[in-house]
């Protein structure tokens, strides 16, 4: 079995950001199972750099948090399909204390093959009202989680059994062949956890290696709530923000933007999120080498951004 990373959402990192829908106020660590669920697997599958942060906002932005509860059951199939990753919904109607039914089955054959399973579980085991969580693996009865809210014994492993009678709603998520194929490099994904020192150098890392326009377009446009298509139009272009030293120096679209550089050749380091010296410089170099003004601020709809983009 592929073990996903873990995440928490009540990691210091995130558990205080935002996740609200309009008319309240929310946080990750409150609310925030659901893009904590979805981001474990795309920060395993696609880009290690995702993480709860970053779909937590793309759901605020495109309305499935909601209000006074958690994340609408529509969000995980376009979440994971803006990543490319194959996600399909097994359920409309309530499975709670029901054991079997043919979403059940599908469910079980899919963790039986190495693909995973998003779960919104009702009261009981893991919640005492609803939860979304990750189950990875199927073995001898059991499933194996990775829980957004816990890494006690009994929610990290526990009876398929149990888990037929407590779980609501479902989705499979596909995992590549490659990933499964113990011969394969690609296949050894390390797990952590949320707090470690592993996934915090994960998200800092400043490798760039096949980081190319699509997927910085891809990162960007999630990152500013913009249709995710890899495709920059005038709505990408239209939700850019400012960034700079002095001007949003720790949005999230920081990230992208540092790692497209360095893939670029301007150097920033480490892909850390902050917007520093070495971000100025770099933007700096760019700007200098592709006829923009070498002021080191990337403006909303400008010229940096139309080049950075592909749209000059």
């Amino acid at each position: 079995m592929v073990r996903p990373i873990s995440y928490l959402q009540t990691d210091p990192r995130w558990k205080n950001h935002d996740y609200s829908a309009k008319g309240e106020k929310k946080t990750i660590g409150s609310a925030g199972c659901g893009p904590t669920a979805a981001a474990m697997a795309i920060a395993t599958l696609k880009d290690k750099h995702v993480t709860p942060v970053t779909t937590a906002q793309w759901s605020m932005a495109h309305s499935y948090k909601a209000l006074n509860q958690g994340t609408y059951y529509s969000y995980f199939v376009p979440q994971m399909s803006a990543y490319g990753i194959a996600c399909k919904r097994l359920n409309t109607s309530n499975l709670y204390g029901k054991s079997s039914s043919a979403a059940h089955t599908e469910a079980q054959n899919a963790l039986k093959n190495g693909d995973w399973v998003i779960a919104c579980m009702g009261k009981g085991n893991w919640t005492s009202s609803g939860h979304f969580i990750l189950l990875y693996g199927y073995e001898n009865g059991y499933v194996y989680i990775n829980d957004p809210a816990s890494t006690k014994a009994a929610r990290v492993k526990n009876t398929w059994a149990l888990f037929a009678r407590q779980v609501k709603y479902m989705w499979t998520v596909r995992v590549p062949d490659v990933y499964k194929n113990p011969g394969s490099s690609s296949s050894a994904v390390t797990p952590s956890t949320g707090s470690s020192s592993t996934d915090s150098s994960a998200i800092g890392s400043s490798n760039v290696v096949g980081y190319d326009r699509t997927q910085f377009i891809k990162d960007v446009q999630v990152s500013i709530g913009a249709k995710v298509d890899g495709i920059a139009g005038p709505e990408t272009l239209a939700k850019t923000v400012t960034v700079s030293r002095r001007k949003n120096s720790r949005h999230t679209v920081v990230k992208p933007l540092q790692r497209y550089l360095s893939a670029q050749g301007y150097p920033v380091g480490n892909a850390d999120g902050i917007a520093g010296p070495k971000f100025d410089a770099a933007v700096r170099a760019y700007q200098k080498a592709h006829g923009c003004i070498a002021d080191g601020e990337i403006t909303a709809g400008k010229n940096t951004w139309k080049s950075l983009l592909g749209l000059r």
